[in-house]
């Protein structure tokens, strides 16, 4: 019975350990201190998982966040591989997120980084049909931009020697060694003419500086005809005022005129009527006169008495 006891007491010791074992170990892992952990799905088509194993980091901004739970080759190969995630439940994966598989360059230990590319989005929380947790797309790591962008300058690199090849060969050579020979020549064609085009730039610069001074000239004789001609319309703008007053007082002087010759006429004529009266009296008495004259018997001796007339009396 001692000895029963004795075992009974060693195994509740060794059970108690145990379990402060585990609660030490629970509480070291600060497991108690986070909230629980919320699991989403990534379904991996373009991306090589070497290196991918369960138990795998997630990381967020370089920040280890959560796990990798499980995977499963899905038979459709256009499907790729499931991978199941646990991330902190304070890890902010919003919509939009990306999922890249990033390996350590020494260990070749792969794992997933979570990548947001909105700001400020939703927590992602949308579950498709037949998923259990939510889906996380697949990203575009940056060793594989940088792979693509890699083979994309080898291209542009072979494709820049090809023209290269092409620009250098036997018959570019030929053309580049006689277009070296005409310049040469023309170097020299130049150096020959080089003092008449000297004579031709100092004859020009000449021709300039007299125009220039024709210019000038222009100026100052076109400035003092525009002095003049404003003198001229000046003049001329009171000349024709004076004009305008001149003829002004000219119809009043021809209308006074007018009025005196026509009373003159009036008087003219009122004299020609008097004179061609006093004509006409002079002319009946120089017809008796002459009529007297032409009987001078008559002065004597009176009139014959044939032509008496009545009650007058001979002489």
């Amino acid at each position: 019975m001692e000895s029963e006891a004795r075992y009974a007491w060693v195994g509740g010791t060794l059970i108690l350990l145990f379990l402060a074992l585990a609660a030490g170990i629970y509480w070291l892992s600060g497991a108690g201190d986070h909230p629980s952990a919320k699991r989403y799905t990534v379904y991996f088509r373009k991306q090589s998982l070497e290196g991918l194993q369960i138990g795998g980091e997630v990381r967020m901004r370089g920040i280890k966040v959560g796990r990798v739970t499980d995977y499963t080759i899905l038979p459709d190969t256009a499907r790729g591989v499931r991978v199941l995630l646990e991330v902190d439940a304070r890890t902010p994966v919003l919509d939009g997120v990306q999922a890249e598989v990033n390996r350590k360059l020494v260990t070749g230990i792969a794992g997933v980084d979570l990548v947001n590319t909105t700001i400020g989005g939703a927590p992602l929380t949308r579950r498709f049909a037949g998923e259990p947790y939510p889906v996380i797309a697949e990203g575009v790591p940056e060793v594989t931009r940088m792979t693509g962008e890699l083979i994309d300058l080898g291209s542009l690199g072979g494709v820049t020697l090809e023209k290269i090849n092409l620009l250098l060969s036997q018959g570019n050579q030929r053309a580049f060694r006689d277009a070296l020979e005409n310049t040469r020549d023309l170097t020299g064609r130049l150096g020959q003419v080089a003092p008449v085009l000297r004579e031709t730039l100092e004859q020009s610069r000449r021709t300039a500086e007299s125009l220039a001074r024709a210019g000038v000239a222009a100026e100052s004789t076109l400035n003092t005809a525009a002095r003049d001609l404003d003198s001229l319309t000046a003049q001329s703008r009171d000349t024709l005022s004076e004009a305008r007053t001149v003829l002004e007082l000219g119809r009043k002087e021809v209308g006074a005129l007018s009025m005196s010759l026509r009373l003159s006429a009036d008087l003219a004529g009122q004299d020609v009527q008097a004179t061609a009266k006093v004509l006409r009296d002079s002319g009946s008495a120089m017809q008796q006169t002459a009529h007297a004259l032409a009987l001078p018997e008559a002065l004597l001796f009176g009139a014959p008495r044939d032509d008496l007339g009545p009650g007058e009396n001979a002489r």
